[in-house]
Formats: C-alpha cells, sequence, structure tokens
C-alpha cells in the first residue's frame, strides 16, 4: 500500500471501512491469490512469473515535469505534485512493457491480473472462466531511483564562503539560489522540490532502492561554474550489469534521455533479458528524442502524459469514507484550482471546483457548450 507522504499527510479522523484498512486488503489480496492459483492447478493451468526493473535517472524527470508545469503556470509547492505525475509515468511503462510481454513468442500469456479482478467481482461462490492448459502470467515491477542529493546546501556554502566580494553576476545567482534556484549563463535549473519529490516518489510500493552520485561544480569570484552531475549514469550501468549476471530480472528498462546505453542493450541479448529504454524527460518534445534511444525501434517508449492524470491526482486527494475510498494526501486551494484546468485543457467534461467555508470542497462536472 501507498507510504508516508510526510507534510502533506492527511486527517485520518474519518472512520475508514474495516474491509478497507491497508492491513485487511493485503489479507484479502493474498487470500485472492491463492485462490486463483488452486483454480489454475485444477484446471491444469500454470502461473510464470515475469520480474520487471525499471532503473530511473531521476534528475531529468523532475527537470522535465518541473518546466512543464512551469509553463502553464501551475503553483509548485513543495513535490507532491511532481511526484505522482513522475510515477504515473514510470508505472505507464510498467503497463506498455507488461503488454509487450504478454504478446511475447515465448506466450501468448494471460493476465494473471485479470483473474484476479474475475475473483474479486465473482465473489464466493461464484463462476470465473479459466481456459485449460493456458498460462497465466503474473508481473511484478520494481524502480529503482539513481541521483545526486539536492545541491543547494552545499552550493549555499560555497557562496557564502567565496562571494563576499564577488561579480553582480555571483551576486545575483546568490540571489536566485535563495529561492532555490540554481544559474549561471548556460542554464537555470529549480530544485527548491527537489528533495521533497524524490522522498515522495519514494512512498510508492514499486519502489525498491535507490543509487546516489553527487554533483560536482565551482563557485568562485564570478559565480557558479562547471555543475554536472557524476556517478549517476556508472552506477545505472553497474546495477544492470548486476541484474544480467545473477538473473534478478526478466525483463529491463532505463529511464534516461542519455545516449550511451545502447552497448547495455546489446549486451542484455547475451543473457537472455530484455530490455527497454524509456526517454520520460523529453515526454512534451518526443521528436527531440537521441538517435540511438530511436535504434532500439519498439524497445524505445516515448514519455506521455495521460488526459486522466490531473483527475487521478484529484481523486488520490478525495475522500469518500462511505464508498471506502480515503484520501492519500492533501492538496491545497491553488494546487486544485490548477489541477481542474489542467484537467479542463485535455478533456471534453470540465471539472470546477467549489470551496466550501470549512476549507473542504466538492466537484462540478459539466460540458461546456462548443
Amino acid at each position: 500500500m501507498i507510504g508516508d507522504f510526510g507534510d502533506r499527510n492527511t486527517d485520518k479522523s474519518d472512520s475508514v471501512p474495516e474491509e478497507m484498512t491497508p492491513e485487511n486488503w493485503t489479507k484479502s489480496r493474498v487470500a485472492q491469490e491463492v485462490v486463483a492459483q488452486q483454480a489454475l492447478e485444477r484446471v491444469g493451468a500454470k502461473l510464470e512469473t515475469h520480474n520487471l526493473l525499471v532503473l530511473v535517472d531521476l534528475q531529468g524527470m523532475y527537470l522535465g515535469l518541473h518546466e512543464w508545469l512551469s509553463k502553464r503556470g501551475f503553483p509548485i509547492d513543495g513535490g507532491l505534485v511532481l511526484s505522482r505525475l513522475a510515477f504515473f509515468q514510470i508505472h505507464d511503462v510498467f503497463e506498455r512493457i507488461k503488454a509487450k510481454t504478454l504478446k511475447s513468442p515465448d506466450g501468448p500469456f494471460l493476465d494473471f491480473e485479470d483473474l484476479l479482478k474475475q475473483i474479486e467481482q465473482a465473489g464466493p461462490g461464484g463462476l470465473i472462466k479459466i481456459t485449460p492448459g493456458s498460462t497465466y502470467l503474473r508481473v511484478v515491477p520494481q524502480f529503482e531511483l539513481f541521483y545526486a542529493p539536492s545541491p543547494l546546501e552545499k552550493a549555499e556554502e560555497d557562496f557564502r564562503k567565496y562571494l563576499k566580494q564577488g561579480s553582480f553576476e555571483a551576486q545575483s545567482q546568490q540571489n536566485k539560489l535563495k529561492a532555490g534556484i540554481l544559474k549561471n549563463r548556460n542554464f537555470e535549473r529549480d530544485y527548491a522540490a527537489y528533495d521533497d519529490f524524490i522522498s515522495k516518489l519514494k512512498v510508492n510500493p514499486e519502489y525498491s532502492r535507490s543509487g546516489k552520485g553527487f554533483y560536482s561544480f565551482f563557485v568562485g569570484p564570478k559565480g557558479l561554474q562547471n555543475f554536472s552531475e557524476k556517478e549517476v549514469d556508472t552506477r545505472i550501468v553497474i546495477r544492470a550489469m548486476d541484474t544480467f549476471y545473477q538473473h534478478k530480472a526478466d525483463s529491463l528498462c532505463i529511464v534516461s534521455s542519455d545516449q550511451d546505453y545502447l552497448p547495455l542493450h546489446t549486451r542484455a541479448f547475451k543473457f537472455g533479458i530484455q530490455t527497454y529504454q524509456a526517454d520520460l524527460a523529453k515526454f512534451d518534445t518526443p521528436d527531440k528524442i537521441g538517435n540511438q534511444i530511436k535504434k532500439l525501434g519498439p524497445n524505445s517508449l516515448p514519455g506521455r502524459i495521460d488526459p486522466e492524470w490531473p483527475l487521478r491526482i484529484i481523486i488520490e486527494a478525495a475522500s469518500k469514507p462511505d464508498m471506502g475510498h480515503q484520501q492519500w494526501y492533501k492538496l491545497a486551494e491553488n494546487e486544485l484550482t490548477a489541477l481542474c484546468e489542467m484537467h479542463n485543457d485535455m478533456n471534453e467534461f470540465h471539472l470546477s471546483p467549489d470551496f466550501l467555508p470549512d476549507g473542504k470542497a466538492t466537484l462540478i462536472l459539466s460540458k461546456p457548450a462548443k
């Protein structure tokens, strides 16, 4: 189940039906899997497990989403909305690779999750449909994050140390830094929400672990110089090779805009592991995806933003105890308003929030006249 959202945690005073608590949900899931496996055995069907590992170069995703939201005028207050969109992108990669795997030459396979849904809908004593002699595939997805922690604290120390008599350009950079923005003549990057974005991305149950690099930079009289992220790509390659040799995954996907991974994809073939690469950072500019990544053909996965995702964030932040739905986190009023506007830009039916005196809100659904 979903984890701790820290400063966005909700007041759990609203009662949740006992059957919908995380503990009972887990028990119900385990029971469904036992019933499903027993049913498969009775009709001579098989169950196979496919482990899917996604290695995420995180900085590019953060910067891409941050730029996209900023251009839309979205109020970025911490990393919550950024992290939910990033997770949806990663989950979308899970689903696309799963769909390819179900149709692979080793199959075809039937989806084990579909069988579990049948069991849930049928209830005790209900009927479920299983094809005798078929093979069901249980895809187990996990993602790992690779990043250098935010450079802001170290940069602030260096600016204080070296820029007492700095240039006008350096002083301007230092003022930007107070707002969480690293700037020099070549770029401007807002890292104010980066650490919070990372921590909130880690609350998802599919997250397994992280690999950390570092930022290399120099601050001198002229301000910030030579800024770059170090060790992240190397750690991804090492982790991938460990996975190949230990056969810890059946499919592996690298999420990165970097074009240097082609030899790694080639090597994976010798180990019988299917690999993919997803450039999720360029979801808004797919024409800029590198040619070396495009050479992977159907194993190159471009990023996207699904029109349903803004509403999904709103639903996750909504509470409906009588229907067994408890909100996962809190949204600010300006975030809810901006998410409704984002949804309306992408969908035919529009949402508008109605804020109540007690601070809560309801949503009004409408279809504007053409």
